[in-house]
């Protein structure tokens, strides 16, 4: 056999050696926790002395906006939302003297107990927010109200529900809430939630109006729990999902162990997946980040992202931490407050 001959073989037997894609070392998209307390609780007797989490973020004018939700030391449940500003996204000042800027509702209404996680949109010259809302059967569902500034909100829909739990034997049968949106260039809303009959899952619908909302996926989950790389989700739920590139891309929360009152690493995690049409999704294999150890901000619980793409270009996450403290027996020990990551990599 000719060199030619045996450089060929050589060849062809490389050829047929068959190639292993690697694993991928790290999150699509790269984000480092700043350790960074951004919103803290608030002071005695505020609105949001227990818990200030769900961040939702918008650039007006030359400044940063935040609405967030606040829950109150009685209950640790009964909650409204608040506002804060920032010149650079880093640093916050809670606005209206550290008051809510929308209240929960009056006794017998859809929202007596809370109005919290807000979706605020800004179109037609006006602000727009779907929230959770929650009422004394304890049942949640998304309410809508609109603002001429971002501080004054008034309730549409004369304070009812704009979408309400799906018929029984559906994943969202018992609660939906916590919503996110966002509106295209043809003017359609589209919300994804948390919907619950047994576990969590993510639901999404559509709407022309903001008040009249149809279900898509026949009422089904686009997300729903499942085994992701080498790790098993027990419940999907708490999204921010933005649109770009032609792409949906959504983050979310994923618990993967139960925990509840007491610490457990990596018992959470944020996630990304990505999507065409809004239904069906691709995710990431590889978590952006779990809940931090031990001694962390946020030992107990990393959720609720919100992304922000800044004028540079990057991604900036602020999220939801959760950490622990001492209460009698009974009270609940849990304490949210807002934080922030920054990206790395992976943010074209």
């Amino acid at each position: 056999m000719g060199q030619s001959q045996r450089l060929t073989a050589a060849t062809l037997a490389l050829m047929a050696i068959p190639i292993v894609q690697a694993e991928p070392s790290g999150p699509r998209f790269e984000f480092s926790k700043t350790s960074r307390i951004l919103i803290d609780t608030g002071g005695p007797g505020k609105f949001d002395e227990c818990q200030a989490k769900y961040p939702c973020v918008l650039k007006v004018g030359d400044e940063w906006w935040m609405w967030y939700n606040g829950r109150q030391i009685s209950d640790c449940n009964t909650s409204s939302i608040g506002l804060a500003k920032s010149r650079d996204g880093l640093n916050w000042t809670k606005s209206n003297e550290g008051n809510p800027v929308f209240r929960h509702g009056p006794k017998g209404s859809a929202a007596e107990n809370q109005v919290d996680h807000p979706a605020v949109v800004r179109f037609d010259g006006r602000y727009h927010m779907w929230h959770s809302i929650r009422d004394a059967r304890n049942i949640y569902q998304v309410g809508y109200a609109t603002s001429p500034d971002g501080v004054n909100w008034t309730r549409e829909n004369n304070g009812q529900p704009v979408l309400r739990p799906g018929p029984a034997g559906k994943f969202d049968d018992r609660q939906i809430f916590h919503p996110t949106v966002l509106r295209d260039d043809h003017g359609t809303l589209h919300m994804w939630y948390n919907g619950l009959s047994q576990v969590m899952q993510l639901g999404y619908a559509t709407s022309q109006d903001g008040i009249h909302w149809t279900r898509q996926n026949d009422g089904n989950p686009v997300l729903a729990a499942g085994t992701v790389g080498d790790t098993r989700e027990g419940s999907v739920y708490n999204c921010h999902v933005i649109h770009e590139q032609g792409l949906y891309r959504m983050w979310y929360t994923a618990e993967l162990k139960e925990h509840y009152g007491k610490f457990a690493p990596e018992s959470g995690a944020i996630r990304y997946a990505e999507s065409q049409d809004g239904i069906h999704w691709t995710r990431d294999p590889v978590p952006t980040f779990y809940n931090g150890p031990p001694g962390s901000i946020d030992e107990y619980a990393a959720f609720a992202p919100f992304l922000v793409r800044r004028d540079d270009g990057k991604m900036w996450m602020y999220f939801t931490i959760m950490h622990l403290v001492d209460v009698p027996a009974g009270k609940d020990a849990r304490r949210g407050r807002i934080s922030l990551a920054l990206p790395t990599s992976g943010q074209d």
